[in-house]
């Protein structure tokens, strides 16, 4: 016989034993049979006994790959049995020299997403069980789940669609068992699970919605281990490019100039919910980037597409996910009671809930409280007849949208509480008018997506959704990247601060006399968060462990800061007025003396301004078709952004604004 003196691995050569056991248990008989003669034979020179029993351990530590490939063919069992070991597989009756683990982990995984706490239970009882009748395992899943649970179909399917349990025994004393060689890795699996802290939750809901916590959890992982293996130098490179201008860019080329905005505000939500520090001046520590996005208005206007399908992909449409993979809940159908009682299954994490049709939680009393606290990101407690939900901090944020009626001036909302402003107030809103613009680049848009006309643009999609991730991972301090790089702070500039200001004063200027003032003093927080946000996309743009905030972000957040206002104005003031002044560039305020004596003639300011270059161009030169989009600025059929500065003679000279800010 054979000797090999090559050392076997203690696990493998385990392995090597169990599948012996299965395909070639005859050898072990102590009468003679025909599968031990062969084998003798065929593989052996006839030097292996015939008339006894053989030691399968003593016989696995001599076999070579090659005698035990030619043992499995000669097993009459090889065609009814698999075998998913860490070294070993037998499929169809081959045996390959690699293993299944990987497979059976992620069959595991996908028995914890659709069965949970019942799909655990009665994988625990299995694992615990050598060989047992139905009656034993159900009793013993039962006691793990906490409730009576009687699996007879559960079991089926782990036998017929994951080969995860096998009927065991005569006909008349069925026995199940879970075979042994995947046990471990079945174990490995649970104990992740069982590792993770598990909180003490209120109901029955929560702890059904922990198991999908733990999926998501799960998902995001494996999407930022793949990318760290397989396009981390891609991403990197990548990410020297990406700039709020290069996904303006993108998404106008998809959406045209005035829907974009919204898919903009959208993604930019996805980068803010690192929650990342935002830090004046002198380093101080301001806000937070992390912020609630609202799309409200008409239905029909994109509001759900723009919401939804962008951040989590819609396969129908052709759209491929821009958002974080794993940190997105989808509530479609989710009543607001159901979401309290859920929450607190996330207590610890941070996650985003995509809320369609955010007016049908209102249409109960009550809501508008502990949904507040929600957004405030505060403790929540909620009682009723029946049970008692928290306290529990909540920490994730919100993407939602709602109907209202809009009018030729305003809008009103559908909701019947009076209390729902307290909700808006808490988010960054945007209202969404069906204007003619609108709806030809709605339509334009859709009849775009209906002919795969956008498929091949939005290829960049995939780069943008690891961007985002990688960013997200840094800023978070996730395991797999940190040591490897670090988060860095956003820095509120002197210029989106005199930006602000001087938009808020024509506001007030324009709204004249009046007692309230229709807007909150959030909406410039939101702003400020809206730039901090956008501004996360220059990461791998800036040396520094500082990124300042960025100009067009800047630009961004002012639009959308003036045109809230006057939305919650009813319209109460020329918008585009004020959008021409503020285009208008701003002089400086000189200090004067408080010396009257010593006034003098003021003295003409001498101008530094260089003079014009071979690639600017008067307002006059421009080249015609040129797309206005806000605060002077246009957009030529390129894609290119045409921005300004003010020349010598004090007008603007328009140049082609570069990729990277």
């Amino acid at each position: 016989m054979n000797v090999s003196s090559q050392p076997i691995l203690r696990d493998k050569f385990k392995e090597m034993i169990q599948l012996l056991r299965r395909y070639l248990y005859h050898l072990e008989w102590p009468l003679p049979n025909e599968v031990r003669t062969k084998v003798s034979r065929e593989v052996f020179n006839s030097q292996l006994p015939v008339n006894e029993a053989v030691n399968l351990e003593k016989l696995a530590r001599t076999l070579t790959d090659e005698q035990l490939s030619k043992m499995m063919t000669l097993s009459p069992l090889k065609d009814h049995y698999t075998f998913r070991g860490k070294y070993y597989t037998v499929k169809e009756g081959k045996l390959r020299y690699q293993g299944s683990w990987e497979e059976v982990k992620i069959t595991i995984k996908q028995i914890l997403k659709i069965h949970g706490k019942k799909g655990y239970a009665l994988l625990k009882a299995l694992v615990e069980a050598s060989q047992a009748h139905l009656d034993s395992i159900a009793a013993r899943a039962s006691e793990i789940y906490g409730d009576k649970l009687y699996p007879t179909h559960l079991i089926v399917e782990f036998r017929d669609r994951f080969d995860l349990a096998w009927e065991v025994g005569s006909k008349q004393q069925p026995r199940w068992a879970m075979p042994e060689e995947i046990k471990p890795v079945v174990i490995e699996v649970l104990s992740e699970f069982e590792a993770r802290p598990v909180p003490r939750l209120s109901t029955e809901q929560a702890e059904r919605e922990f198991l999908e916590v733990i999926r998501m959890d799960e998902d995001f992982r494996n999407y930022l281990k793949d990318l760290i293996a397989n396009r981390l130098e891609e991403t990197i490179e990548f990410g020297k490019q990406m700039s709020p201008t290069y996904l303006i860019n993108y998404l106008q080329s998809l959406y045209g100039p005035t829907i974009f905005f919204d898919h903009l505000l959208s993604i930019t939500q996805s980068y803010s919910i690192c929650d990342s520090t935002v830090i004046n001046k002198e380093g101080q520590k301001a806000l937070n980037t992390g912020f609630n996005l609202a799309l409200f208005g008409e239905p029909g206007t994109g509001k759900t597409f723009a919401a939804k399908d962008m951040i989590l992909g819609n396969e129908d449409q052709g759209v491929p996910a821009h958002g974080l993979p794993g940190i997105n809940r989808y509530c479609g159908g989710m009543t607001p009671a159901m979401f309290i009682a859920i929450g607190e299954a996330y207590v610890g994490r941070r996650f985003n809930f995509i809320v369609t049709e955010f007016n049908d939680w209102f249409k109960h009393k009550g809501m508008v409280e502990p949904l507040k606290l929600a957004m405030e990101r505060g403790t929540i407690r909620y009682e009723t007849k029946t049970y008692t939900v928290g306290p529990y901090r909540f920490a994730s944020f919100f993407t939602v949208n709602y109907n209202t009626q809009v009018y030729e001036k305003g809008y009103e909302v559908t909701v019947r509480d009076p209390n729902f402003n307290a909700i808006e107030d808490r988010m960054l809103c945007r209202l969404h008018r069906l204007t003619k613009q609108k709806y030809q680049e709605l339509s334009k848009s859709q009849r775009a997506l209906i002919l795969g006309e956008l498929r091949a643009k939005m290829e960049q999609a995939y780069k943008i959704r690891d961007h985002l991730t990688l960013v997200y991972a840094i800023q978070t301090k996730d395991p797999l990247v940190a040591g490897s790089f670090y988060d860095k702070k956003i820095q509120i500039t002197d210029e989106i601060l005199k930006m602000l200001e001087t938009t808020t004063n024509l506001v007030l200027e324009h709204l004249g006399q009046i007692k309230v003032i229709p807007f909150s003093m959030r909406l410039e927080r939101r702003a400020l968060q809206l730039a901090s946000a956008m501004s996360l996309m220059n990461y791998f743009n800036t040396d520094s462990d500082i990124i300042p905030i960025d100009t067009l972000a800047t630009k961004m957040a002012v639009q959308f800061f003036l045109e809230e206002a006057w939305i919650r104005s009813n319209e109460a003031f020329p918008i585009y007025h004020v959008m021409k002044k503020l285009a208008a560039p701003i002089t400086e305020e000189k200090e004067i003396p408080t010396t009257p004596a010593k006034l003098t003639e003021p003295k003409p300011i001498e101008k530094k301004t260089e003079p014009k270059k071979p690639d600017e161009y008067t307002e006059e030169e421009l080249p015609k078709g040129l797309q206005p989009i806000g605060f002077g600025m246009f957009r030529d059929t390129a894609g290119n952004i045409w921005d300004y500065r003010m020349g010598p003679d004090g007008k603007r000279l328009y140049s082609i604004r570069a990729d990277k800010e």
